[in-house]
Parts: structure tokens; C-alpha cells; sequence
């Protein structure tokens, strides 16, 4: 028989501004998400640099096959990485979603926390979910391989 374990809270729950709370909690996976995506990019452009470059070196030093062959692998499977992961696009897509969260967040966090109204709060919790939502959808689309979605603009 196996045990259930309690429901697990969310942080912003028992928060005294949850919409704030909320809103960080956002933040801070952006924050986490972008920055692994920029070393991803960096890490596996500067790798497939290298194993690329000494592909041909070590070609022209007449090394064994094995050798030309494994380095020449680890350029092909280095770009079969970034076409299938895409982290350059995910470290794009994700510091725009930071930075407009960025800007709520400090545009919230200007307003003295006394003088901070329910409509301030439900504003911050709309611009919250509303780049959650676009940058979830957006990624969703991506990875059905449709491309980013471009807003359709209403003519008059």
C-alpha cells in the first residue's frame, strides 16, 4: 500500500502578497532558465569551435582515423544538440519574458508598500500570467515546429 503524500503548497500561498510572491517566484525561473540556456549556448558554440578546429588539424597531422572521426562526432552531435534543444533560442526567449517581468516587478516595488491597492495587485498577477502564458505558448510552438507566433494586427 502505498502512502499519499500531501498536496505540496505554493510558495506564493501563504504569502502576504501573493501576487508579488508570484511574480518572484517567476522571476527567479527566468532568471535560472535564461542563464542556463546562455552557457549552454556559449559552452556548446566554443565546443564545437574547438572540435571542429581540431578536426582539421588534426587531420593535417595525419592522425589515426579514430581520432579525426571522434572529433568530427562531436561537431556533428554538437549540432544536432542546437538544432534539436535550440538554446539560443530558449536564452532569448526567456530574457525577454525576464525582462517585462523585471519591469513589473520594479514598476510594483517603486509603490510603497502601504499604498499598494488590490488593483495594483491584480494588475501585477495580469502582467504575470499574461508573460507566462505568451512565453509558454510560444515555446509550445516552437517545439510543434511552428515557429514563433507573430500577433496579428487588427486594420481598421
Amino acid at each position: 500500500m502505498s502512502r499519499r503524500r500531501p498536496a505540496r503548497r505554493e510558495p506564493w500561498e501563504d504569502a502576504s502578497d501573493p501576487a508579488l510572491a508570484y511574480a518572484t517566484h517567476h522571476l527567479g525561473w527566468y532568471r535560472r532558465t535564461r542563464d542556463r540556456a546562455r552557457f549552454q549556448t556559449k559552452a556548446g558554440d566554443f565546443l564545437m569551435l574547438l572540435s571542429t578546429a581540431a578536426t582539421v588539424v588534426v587531420s593535417a597531422l595525419h592522425a589515426p582515423a579514430p581520432v579525426t572521426a571522434s572529433l568530427a562526432g562531436v561537431a556533428l552531435f554538437l549540432t544536432g544538440y542546437r538544432q534539436v534543444f535550440r538554446p539560443n533560442d530558449r536564452w532569448v526567449s526567456t530574457g525577454v519574458a525576464w525582462m517585462a517581468l523585471q519591469h513589473a516587478v520594479a514598476r510594483y516595488y517603486v509603490t510603497p508598500e502601504a499604498e499598494r491597492t488590490p488593483e495594483m495587485r491584480e494588475a501585477l498577477m495580469d502582467r504575470t500570467l499574461e508573460i507566462v502564458s505568451a512565453e509558454n505558448q510560444a515555446w509550445a510552438e516552437q517545439r510543434r515546429g511552428l515557429g514563433p507566433t507573430v500577433p496579428v494586427q487588427q486594420t481598421q
